[in-house]
């Protein structure tokens, strides 16, 4: 007999427990999407803002790209399984494709062309010359969008520009 008071009573304590359960409220027919979570920029993006801006110099664009290889350099220290040889090198490092897989530059991010490349405000991808490891001179075919004449913006490695400011 105290057995089966003892059960009667377990199952009443269970019911009164599940009545007061929070529940999740019930889908309501519409279909809601899911609420975007911001993406915090990486350094290398908050130093890319503004990138092609109409109101700033064409070659602070090169300066901007500068200092993010700069910036990568100082980070990835292997060259020998990733070594930057042009503009698509460079464009995969700071996408994730390195030796630490650090996502520098979101794929998405305006400084990209949808093949992936680096391009110049005009649209036309920069060419990227290694000079050495960490070395790098960039170059913008510039507003006729044709590389190697006169209107050509040019970085050197060391950060000083040559050609059409």
């Amino acid at each position: 007999m105290l057995f089966l008071l003892m059960v009667g009573m377990l199952a009443w304590v269970s019911n009164l427990l599940d009545s007061r359960a929070i529940r999740p409220p019930q889908p309501s027919g519409k279909s809601q999407a899911a609420p975007e979570i911001p993406v915090a920029a990486t350094a290398a993006e908050s130093l890319l803002a503004g990138y092609g801006d109409a109101d700033t110099p064409p070659i602070e664009d090169l300066r901007k790209i500068h200092r993010v290889a700069t910036g990568y350099f100082s980070v990835i220290k292997e060259s020998s399984r990733f070594p930057i040889g042009g503009n698509e090198d460079l464009a995969a490092a700071l996408r994730g494709e390195n030796p630490n897989r650090e996502v520098f530059v979101d794929p998405g991010n305006p400084v990209f062309a949808a093949d992936g490349r680096l391009v110049d405000r005009w649209g036309s991808p920069l060419i990227v010359h290694p000079e050495a490891w960490r070395q790098l001179e960039l170059r913008s075919a510039g507003p006729d969008r044709t590389p190697y004449n006169g209107d050509d913006l040019i970085l050197a490695p060391s950060g000083i520009s040559r050609g059409v400011n």
